[in-house]
C-alpha cells in the first residue's frame, strides 16, 4: 500500500503525520512535568528551631526565655504569614502557654519567626516533647523541641550546705589560732558585763 492509498478513508501519509504530532505533544508533556516538579519542591516547609530545645524550665515559674522557630521554605529563605501551632503534653511534666492553655497559634513575621512566649511550667518534673507545626498554602510540617521541667535550686541546696560547713570550720580554726597564741584566758562579753575565768 503506498502513500496514496487509503485505510479505513484516512491516508498513510495522514496516519504517519498524526503519530509523529502526537509523539511531539507526549515529549512536550513530559517536558513540562519535569520541569513543574522542581517548583513544586521549591516550595517545601522547614522549620528551624531558634530556642527552646533541651530547654530545663524552674517549675511553676514562667520560662525566662520563649520556645521560638524559624520557617523556611525549600530555598532557606524565611515565610512570611505561615500558621504556627506549638502543643504542650495535655499530661504528666508539661505546662501551659500565655493562653493558658497547652496549645498556641500564632503566626510568623516577615523575618519567619514564631515564638510562644509565657510558657508557665507545671509542678511536675521531667522531660516532655513540645510538639510545633508550621502550615503555609496547604503545606505542612512538624518538629519537636525537648524540654525538661526542674525544681528550684535543684543543686544549689547541696552548695549552700558545703560552703556553709567551710565558713564554719574555717571560724573554729580562726577561734583556736587565737587562743592558742594568747596566754590569757579567753573572754566572752555580754552587753557589757564581761565573762571570764574564774579568779584566784
Amino acid at each position: 500500500m503506498d502513500n496514496g492509498e487509503q485505510l479505513g478513508g484516512i491516508s498513510e501519509k495522514t496516519m504517519s503525520s498524526i503519530r509523529d504530532r502526537y509523539g511531539r505533544l507526549a515529549v512536550v508533556v513530559l517536558c513540562l512535568l519535569m520541569s513543574i516538579q522542581p517548583a513544586v519542591a521549591q516550595q517545601g516547609l522547614r522549620i528551624v528551631v531558634v530556642e527552646g530545645n533541651n530547654a530545663r524550665n524552674v517549675v511553676q515559674q514562667i520560662a525566662a526565655r520563649p520556645v521560638a522557630v524559624r520557617i523556611e521554605n525549600a530555598g532557606g529563605r524565611p515565610v512570611s504569614g505561615a500558621t504556627v501551632t506549638f502543643t504542650a503534653p495535655s499530661a504528666g511534666p508539661s505546662g501551659d502557654f500565655a493562653n493558658d492553655s497547652p496549645s498556641l497559634t500564632v503566626f510568623t513575621g516577615d523575618d519567619g519567626i514564631a515564638a510562644a512566649r509565657g510558657f508557665h511550667p507545671n509542678a511536675l518534673t521531667g522531660g516532655y516533647q513540645i510538639q510545633v507545626r508550621a502550615e503555609y498554602q496547604g503545606q505542612t510540617t512538624s518538629v519537636s523541641i525537648a524540654q525538661t521541667n526542674i525544681t528550684q535550686g535543684k543543686g544549689h541546696g547541696k552548695t549552700f550546705l558545703i560552703v556553709g560547713i567551710a565558713a564554719a570550720a574555717a571560724a573554729a580554726i580562726v577561734v583556736r589560732e587565737r587562743n592558742s597564741s594568747s596566754n590569757s584566758t579567753p573572754t566572752i562579753t555580754f552587753g557589757g558585763a564581761a565573762v571570764g575565768a574564774p579568779r584566784p
